[in-house]
């Protein structure tokens, strides 16, 4: 993903694309050192004429008056000196203090309007430098922002393909089954006969079609995007009550183990929705991949001492070592073909933290993946 950040700061020699060049001697710099050089002079020169008249057994009333002279231009040269060199160190110490709150600032993520930059010098080159920094990851961010956004809504398509197609079979089954049977009854009818129906039947298939309507509308109804207590175990059987419906999990045996006296976590309802379409997509993808005779995924949640655990376990293809240290780095992806862009597993471990929790992984090659959503109950 290619990131352009406008600038109005021009390029110089050796610099990057909107980043300033920095002067070799800023002319401040100049100046305060030829004024220095010009006092020292003086003050030299003052110093010398001091010195041939300490010598001169009884020097005259006109050297005297130049020597009176020289110490006050002297003295002079050295308090304007010094007050200069005073008001351009505490000149550059404030703003050498704004640039590292500024910096504070874009680490704890502000993104707002760039720091005024008066000065020519190499100090306000790097402040300059820092503005371009805030701007350039501020537009990195939104790129990724959207990325997620844009990935969330692909494995939703998908998901939503799926459910459509599961959906179909679940409810065309029962309803061809409930046409037949009426179409015997009308048919009868016709003959003159008795209709000869099965009430158990319908009952049974008309359970059937109520269960899965019910689930649909479960699974599909609206979530919270703003943080509130949140039981985690009713989350999870929504989910896995409309990735039921999904194609690509008919073989896939999903295993609930809810605790059921687990602690209310803080949280978004949408956000752990999204955290766990996220982690049954790599999991339905890493069997796939392996191919297993008997395709399983544990979603199991508990109280582990301080934190409440929720973990997608899957007994997939799994990933070796270099591949796991480096699962939940932003944009790191091991498919090809624009298949993934490397952000599924970085957006789960931004929506964890989000929610005050950590996440980890463990998985060996050939064996399978267990990701671990660590967050602090709500006492």
């Amino acid at each position: 993903m290619e990131v352009t950040v406008a600038s109005d700061v021009p390029a110089g020699p050796g610099a990057g694309p909107g980043i300033p060049a920095a002067p070799r001697f800023a002319l401040r710099t100049k100046g305060l050192v030829l004024f220095a050089v010009l006092t020292l002079y003086v003050v030299g020169a003052a110093a010398l004429l001091i010195g041939q008249a300490m010598r001169l057994p009884e020097p005259s009333r006109e050297l005297r008056e130049l020597i009176g002279v020289a110490v006050v231009v002297a003295l002079l040269g050295l308090a304007t000196f010094g007050a200069f060199l005073t008001l351009f160190v505490g000149r550059l110490a404030q703003d050498l203090g704004r640039l590292q709150a500024r910096a504070i600032e874009i680490v704890g993520g502000y993104r707002g309007a760039p720091l005024p930059v008066a000065r020519e010098d190499e100090l306000g080159v790097l402040m300059r430098s820092l503005n371009h920094m805030a701007a350039a990851l501020g537009a990195q961010e939104r790129a990724v922002m959207l990325g997620r956004l844009e990935q969330f809504h692909q494995e939703r398509m998908t998901l939503l393909g799926g459910v459509a197609a599961g959906l179909a079979h679940e409810i065309g089954n029962p309803a061809a089954a409930i046409s037949a049977i009426a179409a015997d009854a009308c048919a009868a009818q016709r003959r003159g006969e008795a209709a000869q129906v099965d009430a158990e039947q319908l009952q049974a298939l008309a359970q059937r079609l109520s269960e899965t309507t019910r689930r649909m509308a479960m699974a599909a109804g609206s979530r919270s995007r703003e943080a509130a207590p949140l039981a985690l175990n009713a989350v999870v059987q929504s989910v896995a009550g409309l990735l039921g419906f999904d194609q690509r999990f008919r073989r896939v045996d999903i295993a609930l183990a809810l605790d059921p006296a687990l602690p209310l976590v803080r949280a978004a309802e949408d956000d752990i929705a999204q955290l766990l379409f996220y982690l049954m997509a790599n999991a339905v993808e890493a069997l796939q991949e392996a191919d297993v005779r008997a395709p399983r995924v544990d979603l199991a949640t508990r109280r582990a001492g301080a934190v409440v655990e929720l973990s997608v376990a899957d007994n997939g293809c799994g990933m070796d070592e270099a591949t796991r240290a480096r699962a939940l780095e932003p944009f790191f992806t091991t498919k090809s073909g624009g298949r993934g862009n490397g952000l599924g597993l970085d957006a789960c471990r931004e929506i964890v933290e989000r929610a005050g929790g950590t996440i980890s992984l463990a998985s060996s090659a050939g064996r399978g993946t267990r990701v671990t959503c660590r967050f602090p109950p709500l006492l």
